[in-house]
């Protein structure tokens, strides 16, 4: 009703006192009243006196008076609003606008349930890592209790930090919701009055811009996990030689899987490419079209974990293989082929070889690579060996058998020609 009576005054300060109807072509005289030119032309023609208001009946010496353009865009825009088409574009204007925020409400109601699912993801995997945590220090407590307590802070802290931002992130979408109600709110009751107003401001009506929310990354319970998942006693192994589990494997290279142009240590634990092909007996084990070599055993349960010496090497690939992949072919590595492995090219490209393959970012260049094979939970990790730093992991491997796995690549003259070794610890 209050849009009623202001539209209703409106009107009548935009009315010729002498017609009755909007101002057409409206001028104003010097006591500042205002009247249609022709109103008041035809009015003094009436008049056989000095000109003089028709409201205020203020008498003029001439008979002049001065366009008013503000009073007649007022006028024009007062009857553009007047009509039905304009009214039902100022209805659809704020239909759209309303269902607009309906749905950014939808996508941040459904942010923040997302946000929650993942502080309960992160509490239920904080405390399952918790939980292995002290399992694997049982036997370690008396020489590594400090050292448990300061990676169980450094969990809790991880937490904590990582619960500060999903909250953070939550206060976030809830102040965005909060905005976007009353914004909805707001146009709901503009809205409502459509009807029974001319809505003269809709058109530079101040519609809130779209409430922006800025989508977070989402959290990584996999990647948390891995971060303490890695073989903890080795980690340590400084202060529990003796107690290391698993050990790592005192693995050798088999000849007879050695591609021709490989040449093999005499103690079987370093490899080079040649330029030509090695004297090699044939065998339906030997790699014929990569320069790819396997470990001399196999492993079919348990957990295992080696390390290989990549130096300065500008390009290799290192990892898992199935016992029954494809020796004869040159095959893309990945697991669907048989492959869980790390590679580096151009001396500081590093990919996984996942589907698709995965960039990775060290923190340094990788010269020693440690790789854990869990045959029980198909899994195969890898870490940076020189500070057990965690680099990537492979989930649901699967295979008969599984061996490690290992690729010189090309010497590329003498750019590449150093060796990879399998490293021997001596607990």
């Amino acid at each position: 009703m209050a849009g009623q009576s202001q539209e209703q005054s409106l009107r009548e300060e935009l009315t010729c006192a002498i017609c009755y109807e909007l101002f057409s072509d409206p001028v104003m005289l010097e006591c500042m009243h205002h009247f249609c030119r022709a109103c008041i032309q035809g009015y003094w023609g009436r008049c056989p006196r000095v000109a003089s208001c028709p409201q205020c009946r203020r008498e003029f010496s001439s008979r002049t008076f001065r366009p008013h353009y503000l009073v007649s865009g007022v006028v024009e825009k007062v009857r553009k609003c007047s009509s039905e088409d304009h009214k039902r574009k100022m209805q659809k204007h704020l239909e759209n606008a309303l269902q607009a925020r309906q749905r950014e409400m939808e996508n941040i109601v459904q942010m923040k349930h997302t946000a929650e699912e993942d502080i309960c993801s992160l509490t239920k995997a904080s405390g399952e890592l918790n939980s292995k945590i002290r399992a694997e220090f049982e036997r370690l407590h008396q020489i590594l209790e400090e050292k448990e307590r300061v990676v169980l802070m450094e969990l809790a802290k991880e937490e904590e930090q990582l619960l500060l931002r999903l909250r953070g992130d939550i206060m976030q979408l809830e102040e965005g919701i909060s905005e976007l109600r009353e914004n909805i709110e707001h146009i709901q009751e503009i809205l409502n009055k459509t009807e029974d107003s001319l809505l003269l401001e809709v058109e530079s009506m101040a519609i809130r811009p779209p409430v922006r929310v800025r989508a977070q990354p989402s959290l990584d319970i996999e990647c948390h996990r891995e971060r303490y998942s890695g073989p903890l006693q080795y980690i340590f192994w400084r202060q529990m030689l003796q107690s290391i589990h698993p050990a790592p494997a005192p693995l050798t290279f088999d000849p007879e899987s050695a591609h021709p142009n490989l040449i093999l240590s005499k103690d079987l634990t370093a490899v080079t490419e040649s330029d030509r092909r090695q004297p090699v007996c044939s065998s339906p084990k030997r790699f014929q079209q990569c320069v790819n070599v396997l470990g001399s055993e196999t492993f079919d349960s348990g957990s295992h974990y080696w390390e290989v010496w990549v130096g300065s090497k500008t390009k290799w690939d290192l990892g898992v293989a199935a016992e029954s992949v494809d020796r004869a072919a040159k095959v893309k590595l990945c697991p669907e082929n048989g492959y869980w492995a790390l590679r580096l090219r151009n001396g500081t490209e590093y990919w996984a070889t996942a589907t698709p393959w995965v960039r990775l970012a060290p923190r340094s260049c990788l010269r020693k690579v440690g790789v854990l094979l869990d045959c029980r939970e198909g899994k195969v990790a890898f870490y940076n060996a020189e500070d057990m730093t965690h680099l990537f992991t492979f989930h649901q491997a699967a295979a008969r058998r599984f061996c490690p796995f290992f690729s010189t690549c090309f010497s590329d003259g003498k750019l590449n020609v150093e060796p990879m070794r399998i490293c021997h610890l001596t607990l």
